[in-house]
């Protein structure tokens, strides 16, 4: 009687393959999407999630490419290492052009650290349009806290235009800019309209986490 030799492979290396295979599924699914660095100067992948970045030259002609300062640098993401800053201008406007024909809903996500960056120490306050409508004001609570806004907007133009505009309360910065197509519009209401982001809680845990099967 032949004898089949067993391997018994550590559960260690399994959950190590099942989470690549995780990531590489996310990331080789990226279609329509646009994951803007604001004040960067290259492309790049993101080492944790596998999304596809690119400088903002392409989406704005205003404003200027900062760093943050060098305290602010430890440890942190790639994305918030530089922001654009725009200290010239009431109103200025990253133009996204979605790229999937047909889809009229979108995740907008736009994120700020300030890093002081300027040197200035001073938190500022400004508010978010998408174009003239008005979404939110940001609010910057300390230099190395990360503001996040987030919508689900509903759009057939060809051109959504994300506007960062100053109050008079600092100067307007971004370090983020992101736009998710939702191919399905049974996931989220409205049909018309936008529909801004309260929250998003991790009930009963003691820590925060990202669901690799949700692609936005």
């Amino acid at each position: 009687m032949a004898r089949h030799k067993v391997v018994v492979v550590p559960w260690e290396l399994i959950a190590l393959v099942l989470a690549t295979t995780l990531v590489l599924v996310e990331s080789q699914d990226q279609s329509g999407f646009i994951s803007i660095d604001c004040g960067s100067s290259t492309s790049y992948t993101d080492a944790s999630y596998g999304i596809n970045y690119v400088p903002d030259a392409g989406f704005i002609d205003s404003g200027e490419s900062k760093g943050v300062s060098a305290p602010y640098k430890t440890n942190l993401l790639t994305q918030f290492e530089t922001v654009r800053s725009f200290p010239e201008g009431a109103k200025n406007c990253y133009t996204l052009e979605p790229q999937q024909p047909g889809v009229e809903q979108f995740l907008i996500r736009a994120r700020f650290m300030y890093g002081n960056y300027d040197l200035k120490s001073k938190n500022p306050e400004f508010d978010l349009y998408i174009g003239v409508n008005f979404w939110m004001t940001v609010t910057i609570s300390a230099p190395d806290s990360v503001f996040r806004a987030e919508m689900i907007h509903n759009s057939s133009a060809d051109v959504i235009n994300v506007c960062l505009v100053n109050k008079g309360s600092g100067t307007p910065f971004i370090s983020v800019l992101e736009l998710r197509p939702i191919a399905d519009k049974r996931l989220y209401a409205p049909e018309t309209g936008s529909m801004r982001l309260y929250s998003r809680l991790n009930l009963g845990s003691n820590s925060s986490y990202r669901q690799f099967s949700i692609p936005y």
